[in-house]
């Protein structure tokens, strides 16, 4: 039987191998540290750890369908876990890095691992729940000499047999375990299974992004689905990739120099992060920048035109639960080249893996030019969540997944992004979009980033409030602010209250938490009452 899967099957451990075969000396992963270590791993050296790995587990009693839990900022311990996992059939379960205790301890409770790593930086934290954590046979250090009682540690599954594990697996085996980040209510568990993560690759190569002569900076975390697509799609195909532990900005700019790296994947905060830190590093070497956001701002896109003058921009959208895979996508190069110069759009192009339509709350198809609901099929779809049949009801229907996203498609074919339907404000009687007053905001030259949502207005049910952060040296008051909208928009949609604050609440992978933000604001209007 395992003769005839070996036939015929695709998983991603195949495709590492693969890679190992083709390109032995090659370097796959080069890391660094934030304090500077710097680790090189070639396709050989480390196709052969991950098996010595997997061999270890399965000794260990690791079976196919077991979850194993990691908590840890990027490390190529990680990426040798997460492959040895994917070739022995067991769950790759990351858990946010950014995570307190008692949401650390309700995440292993709902998916009960067997095993449990833990990197440095959290070893404090998992002590203070080991006693209340059940069904986890052993917690292992990523990488430490100073070992709790009872942990192992990760370099002793370094000494298994560097053959190929022999195990039947399907396309259809579930490969990781992603909780989402719970930006809008608890973590979900999303399941992905190694056909998602074979058609995520050949969705992203089908847009020209990947190509096995480009040097990747890989600063997205591994334990987020986004930065672990990027990781196995470039490994898939011999690319090299430069990781950092952490997306500092100025180390990303050193190394962009250093290694005369071409291509990356951020959201814009991280873009602007880098444009700070840009003097005195050469940034020129930079050809294909992926990002993604509700509302993508022209002083990123001027910025790196700057400094990187043949750097051309992939916008893309999609969700954890298509594989953070794009579902629509298009390159630009300049502000100009953006339509209508609406930083809400997301593309043009339906992509190879998927197919879309924009649905009203009645289930009817919308015509161009009205906001709807975005639904998706197709094989970057993910089967489900896991043991959450009330998630699975509302967001899987009749073959659909319901992405919650909201989008307008205009007669020419390019998306915009209108809002999540929850962020939708209710403004007396009238539907706000978030998003269109965030594009509107982000067009002033002095604001960096600013974030829109809706608090409890005593008069009008729900107000439009903003959050700016200005550009470095600037001031602008929140009037000015007012009146720069009162030019474009209508007057229930114009902020009733601007708030100015240093930076914005983000996630690890620099996702916005604008329930954060709601929930810090809420009373602001009804004190003024």
């Amino acid at each position: 039987m395992l003769n005839e899967n070996l036939k015929t099957r695709a998983t991603i451990g195949d495709g590492l191998k693969r890679a190992s075969y083709r390109y032995p000396k090659k370097p796959a992963l080069v890391f660094y540290s934030v304090d500077g270590e710097q680790r090189t791993y070639t396709y050989e050296a480390l196709n052969k750890q991950v098996n010595q790995v997997a061999h270890s587990l399965r000794e260990k009693g690791v079976q196919k369908g077991d979850r194993i839990a990691v908590i840890g900022k990027n490390s190529p311990e990680i990426v040798i876990l997460a492959y040895a996992l994917a070739k022995i059939g067991a769950w790759y379960t990351p858990l946010n890095f950014m995570l307190k205790a008692e949401e650390v301890r309700q995440l292993l409770h709902t998916s009960q691992p067997r095993l449990f790593f833990v990197d440095k930086t959290h070893i404090d934290l998992v002590k203070s729940i080991a006693d209340k954590l059940t069904g986890i046979e052993k917690i292992y250090s990523l990488r430490t000499a100073d070992l709790p009682a009872g942990w192992g540690d990760f370099s002793q599954l370094l000494h298994g047999s560097d053959a190929e594990p022999e195990t039947e697996l399907y396309d259809d085996d579930v490969l990781s375990l992603f909780y989402t980040s719970g930006t809008e209510s608890a973590p979900k568990g999303v399941m992905i299974n190694h056909k998602n993560f074979l058609f995520a690759n050949y969705t992203y190569m089908s847009t020209g992004a990947f190509h096995p002569e480009d040097i990747l900076l890989l600063s997205l975390p591994i334990i987020h689905m986004a930065g672990f697509t990027f990781l196995l799609n470039a490994n898939m195909i011999g690319i090299t990739i430069i990781m950092t532990e952490t997306p500092t900005p100025a180390q990303m700019a050193e190394l962009i120099e250093k290694h005369q790296i071409n291509f990356t994947a951020l959201p814009p905060t991280l873009y602007l992060g880098i444009l700070g830190a840009a003097d005195p590093y050469d940034l020129s070497s930079c050809q294909k920048l992926i990002t993604w956001s509700s509302t993508i701002p022209r002083s990123m896109v001027d910025g790196w035109n700057k400094i990187a003058p043949d750097a051309k921009f992939l916008t893309i959208q999609g969700s954890s639960e298509t594989t953070a895979t794009p579902l629509t996508a298009s390159w630009f190069k300049t502000w100009d080249e953006v339509p209508n110069g609406d930083g809400r759009y997301v593309g043009s192009v339906m992509l190879a893996g998927s197919e879309i339509k924009l649905m009203d709350d009645d289930g009817n198809e919308v015509p161009n030019g009205v906001p709807g609901e975005q639904i998706a099929r197709g094989p970057v779809v993910v089967t489900g969540y896991y043991r959450n049949e009330e998630a699975n009801h509302k967001a899987f229907q009749n073959g659909w997944y319901h992405t919650g996203d909201v989008l307008i498609r205009d007669d020419q074919g390019n998306y915009y992004f209108a809002d999540r339907k929850k962020d939708i404000i209710k403004s007396g009687g009238e539907n706000v979009s978030s998003q269109e007053v965030e594009s509107v905001i982000s067009q002033h030259p002095k604001i960096n980033q600013c974030a829109v949502f809706g608090v409890p207005d005593p008069k009008w049910g729900e107000s439009v409030i903003a959050a700016v952060v200005l550009k470095d040296g600037a001031t602008l008051t929140g009037e000015e602010i007012i009146a720069h909208c009162k030019k474009t928009l209508s007057g229930y949609k114009t902020p009733k209250h601007i708030v100015f604050r240093n930076n914005l609440p983000l996630t690890s992978a620099g996702k916005l938490l604008k329930r954060s933000l709601k929930d810090e604001y809420k009373d602001i209007l009804m004190e003024k009452s």
